[in-house]
C-alpha cells in the first residue's frame, strides 16, 4: 500500500491569508495536490490540518481515499504535522509520499514516478529533484516511519534524511512545480500571479 500524506497545519503568517486556500489553475492550492495524489493511483491519503481545520476541511474533494486528521500541536512546526501524518497511517502502508500544501503545483506525473521508482528498486527514502535541485514530494518507506516519530522537533525530517546517503535516492523528473515553494505574497505573485 502506497500513502500519501499533504501537510496543511500551518498558520500562513508570512502569506497573511490561508495558504491552503490560494488558487492555482482554477483550483485551491490543498484541493490541487489532493487531485494530483488521487489522480496518481496512492492508495491513501492523509491530509493534516491545524489552523482554520474547520475551513479547510470544507475545502477538500469527498473521495473514499482520502481521510483528516487535526496537529493540535501544529505550533510546534511542520515535523509534528508529519508524526500526526505517520501516526494515521495504514497498518499495511509501504510507504508514504510526503507534500507541503505550499508546493501546489506539482504534478500527478511526478507522484506516479515516485511510485514507480520505490516499487522497481525500493530505498528508504525518494526525493523527487528538478534540474538538479530538491524538492517535494518525498517519499519514506516504513523503515523510517519509526525514525521519523522518533527525530527532534527541532530538526526536522532532515535528519532522517542526511542520517546515510546511501538510502536516498533523487529522482530528477521533469516538473518545475517541485521546486515551487509559495510562502509569501512575492512567491505568490512569482508563480502565479497577483494574490487573489
Amino acid at each position: 500500500m502506497i500513502s500519501a500524506i499533504l501537510l496543511a497545519a500551518g498558520e500562513s503568517r508570512r502569506m497573511g491569508s490561508a495558504k491552503a486556500l490560494l488558487h492555482y489553475q482554477g483550483q485551491t492550492f490543498i484541493s490541487r495536490i489532493c487531485h494530483a495524489f488521487l489522480t496518481a493511483g496512492v492508495d491513501e491519503l492523509i491530509v493534516v490540518l491545524g489552523a482554520r481545520a474547520d475551513q479547510l476541511r470544507d475545502a477538500l474533494p469527498p473521495h473514499p481515499k482520502l481521510r483528516t486528521v487535526v496537529n493540535s500541536r501544529y505550533q510546534l512546526g511542520q515535523l509534528s504535522s508529519l508524526m500526526v501524518g505517520i501516526g494515521a497511517l495504514s497498518p499495511d502502508s509501504e510507504a508514504a509520499i510526503v507534500n507541503l500544501v505550499d508546493h501546489p503545483m506539482i504534478e500527478a506525473d511526478t507522484v506516479q514516478a515516485l511510485i514507480a521508482s520505490f516499487r522497481t528498486a525500493p530505498l528508504p527514502i525518494l526525493i523527487a529533484s528538478y534540474q538538479g535541485k530538491r524538492g517535494h514530494p518525498v517519499l519514506f518507506s516504513s523503515q523510517v516511519y519509526g525514525e521519523i516519530l522518533a527525530a527532534p522537533l527541532d530538526q526536522g525530517a532532515k535528519v532522517v534524511v542526511r542520517k546515510d546517503p546511501t538510502r536516498v535516492r533523487e529522482i530528477p523528473l521533469d516538473d518545475p512545480g517541485i521546486l515551487a515553494d509559495i510562502d509569501t505574497p512575492a512567491d505568490y505573485a512569482h508563480y502565479v500571479g497577483s494574490k487573489k
